[in-house]
Parts: structure tokens; C-alpha cells; sequence
């Protein structure tokens, strides 16, 4: 084996494991907004962080070395236009930097969301780094455009141009727009949510002898839905569950810990994660409808309006046995392509026929290049 193969080989094993860690981390992205919905235990979601951090590190890796390959090539613009490297760049190093990354530093020091700013503007930060995560989606397009689905290069490349457009303006548009409204406003149940805990801080700062004793603090945390505990330094006053459900089911992220005078008020975000883990999945189920729907419709449409017309007619050039007539639509007589179909059934053929029996004894098919302008009317 010489080394040009050795590195084909080598080349096609790594496009292999890349293929396989797109796969992953579909998976892996669906299956973390699952365990949220459902309210799995932190230690299954940790690991699910990690891995995520994982795969947005091996995905900026391969953005990196792919570039510097496009660089060192001179078609660094190429690879970002034509190639979707663009795609290899927005799945990978903005999520590393502003999801996983800063998720993965957060467990490493346990450190709880918390700060001096008003609840509602930290939330809208969490609710808009959680927003980022549909990036990952885009990771589909990458998949698509390996499925070898039609004979026709032509019908492979115009699906993979338009499932691109399609899923990616899909993408961008619920990822813009929903980045905008969590860091401008909150609306619907969160309204209610983000009250509840606002109402929570401002009765305290007003009255903090409401929380003063354990059976003051008892009475005032049932009252408080969007409380979970309530501390006056390290001594708790209220926790709505025991120290061990907490360890088991919440992480840092899933709550935030706020100061009302001497009291520690620590509120659960988890129904925000929830609400976003929903509109991930949303997403996620709507791109791969597009991408599927796109694929059964369209695919079939252009082979059978384009590309099979085309290539009736290329054989029909080229073979002088081959006299197989364009099929016609009766819906889209008028197309251009069908227009020029049916110049080649009522000119072409008849003339080529003519030309074969003239030429019974065999030999090249002697058609002349103005009898082609004449059929094309140039």
C-alpha cells in the first residue's frame, strides 16, 4: 500500500469519527433537554455537562485544524462559503465559550448563580446562555450533507443547498430572537415565576421579622412558592426539601442565592430550564421535519422536473441507440426545461432516427452542428 492511499484511509477514518461524534452529540443535545423536562437527578445531567463540554471542544479542535488546512490551501474562504465551514464555526467555538464552557467551570467550583443586579436581569443572562444550545442543531446540516440520498449530483447538491437555507435560517431566527426577548423582557408563566420572587425579596427588606424563628420562617417559606431555602447566615430557618434531596436533584445553574438583609433566599431556576428545554426540543423536532420533509418532497420533484429530463437528453446526445423520448408533465408543460423536451421528442429524435436509417451500415452518429441550431432555433 503506498502512502497516497494510506492517507486516503486515513482521511476517510477521521471523516468516519467525525460523522459519528455529530450522531453524539444530536443525541447527546436531545437527550440533556429530556432529563431536564424530567427532572432527572443532577448526577445523570452532570455527566450529560460534561459530555457536551466534550464534544463543543472536540468540534472547535476540528473547526481549527480544518481552518488552518483551508489557510495553509489558500481556500480558507472555500472551505467557509462553499464548504459550510461557517456551520463548522457557529457549532462550535460560540457554544464552548458562552454554554458549555462556562457550565463546565461552574461545576468545577460549584459555584450557584448569584450577584448584587436585580433576579430578573441574572435570569435573563441564564435564559439567553441557554439559548445558544440550539446552535448545536446546525451540527444536523453537517450529517445531511455526508447521506448520499439521490444517483443525481446534480438533485444531492440543489436538496443539500436548500435544507441548508432552510434549517439554518430556522436555527439563527429562533436563536436570535429568542436571545433578544430573555435579555429584554419576560412573558407568560415567567411573569407570574419572576413576581412570586420579587414579591419574596421585598417582603423580607420590609419585614424580616416575618422570617425571624424557625416557626415564623416555617409559615413565611410556605407561602413562597419560588422559595426553596431561607438562611440567616449559616443557620437555615426553612427548606422546602431535605439537604439530601437537594445534593441528589439540584446543581450549580439550577438555583440562585439572593440577599434580603441578613437572610440567604435561594430560588429555584429549574422552571426556566424547563421552559427553554422545551423550545430546544421544539426546534430540534422542527428541523429534522423540515430536513425530512424537504428530502421526501423536494428530492423527488427536482429528479423528476430536472435532472431526469437532463439526463434522458444527455444519453439521447451521446448514444445513438437511445431514443427514449422526455417525459412530459401535463402540469408543467411551460417549464423551460420541458419546453426544451419537447424540441428534442418532435425535432431532435425524428432527425436522428432519420440519420440512423440513412446510416444503416453503423458508424458515428453524423448530425451537424447546424441542424442543432436549427432544432434549438439559434
Amino acid at each position: 500500500m503506498d502512502g497516497s492511499d494510506m492517507k486516503k484511509r486515513f482521511i476517510n477514518l477521521i471523516e468516519t469519527v467525525v460523522t459519528l461524534a455529530i450522531v453524539l452529540v444530536l443525541l447527546q443535545t436531545m437527550a440533556e433537554d429530556i432529563l431536564v423536562l424530567s427532572g432527572a437527578s443532577w448526577t445523570i445531567r452532570r455527566i450529560f455537562l460534561f459530555t457536551g463540554f466534550g464534544f463543543d471542544l472536540f468540534f472547535t479542535l476540528e473547526f481549527l485544524i480544518r481552518s488552518w488546512n483551508a489557510i495553509t490551501r489558500r481556500s480558507f474562504r472555500r472551505y467557509i462559503i462553499r464548504e459550510n465551514g461557517w456551520v463548522d464555526f457557529a457549532a462550535s467555538i460560540p457554544l464552548l465559550i458562552f454554554t458549555s464552557g462556562p457550565a463546565f467551570f461552574s461545576i468545577l467550583t460549584g459555584a450557584a448563580f448569584a450577584g448584587s443586579g436585580a433576579l430578573i436581569g441574572l435570569l435573563k443572562v441564564v435564559k439567553a446562555v441557554r439559548m445558544a444550545r440550539v446552535l448545536r442543531l446546525l451540527r444536523l446540516l453537517k450529517i445531511f450533507k455526508r447521506i448520499r440520498f439521490a444517483d443525481s449530483v446534480m438533485v444531492q447538491r440543489h436538496t443539500v443547498r436548500i435544507v441548508t437555507t432552510a434549517a439554518s435560517t430556522l436555527i439563527f431566527s429562533v436563536t436570535i430572537i429568542g436571545t433578544v426577548f430573555a435579555l429584554t423582557d419576560y412573558t407568560g408563566t415567567e411573569d407570574v415565576w419572576m413576581m412570586d420572587q420579587s414579591a419574596a425579596i421585598s417582603s423580607l427588606e420590609q419585614r424580616p421579622d416575618w422570617a425571624a424563628g424557625p416557626d415564623n420562617a416555617e409559615v413565611w417559606g410556605k407561602s413562597q412558592p419560588s422559595v426553596m431555602m431561607l438562611k440567616d447566615d449559616d443557620w437555615t430557618l426553612y427548606a422546602r426539601n431535605s439537604d439530601d434531596y437537594f445534593a441528589e436533584y439540584f446543581g450549580p445553574g439550577d438555583f440562585t442565592v439572593r440577599q434580603a438583609g441578613s437572610y440567604s433566599l435561594w430560588f429555584d431556576l429549574k422552571p426556566s430550564a424547563v421552559s427553554q428545554s422545551k423550545l430546544n426540543l421544539t426546534v430540534f423536532l422542527s428541523t429534522l421535519a423540515v430536513v425530512l420533509l424537504i428530502m421526501v418532497t423536494y428530492s423527488p420533484h427536482f429528479a423528476i422536473t430536472v435532472s431526469d429530463p437532463v439526463n434522458v437528453m444527455i444519453r439521447g446526445l451521446k448514444e445513438k441507440s437511445y431514443n427514449l423520448e422526455v417525459s412530459i408533465p401535463s402540469e408543467y408543460p411551460d417549464d423551460d426545461i420541458f419546453r426544451l423536451g419537447t424540441a428534442y421528442n418532435d425535432e431532435y429524435l425524428p432527425l436522428k432516427e432519420r440519420n440512423n436509417i440513412e446510416d444503416a451500415g453503423g458508424g458515428a452518429l453524423d448530425i451537424s452542428l447546424d441542424d442543432i441550431s436549427d432544432l434549438l432555433g439559434t
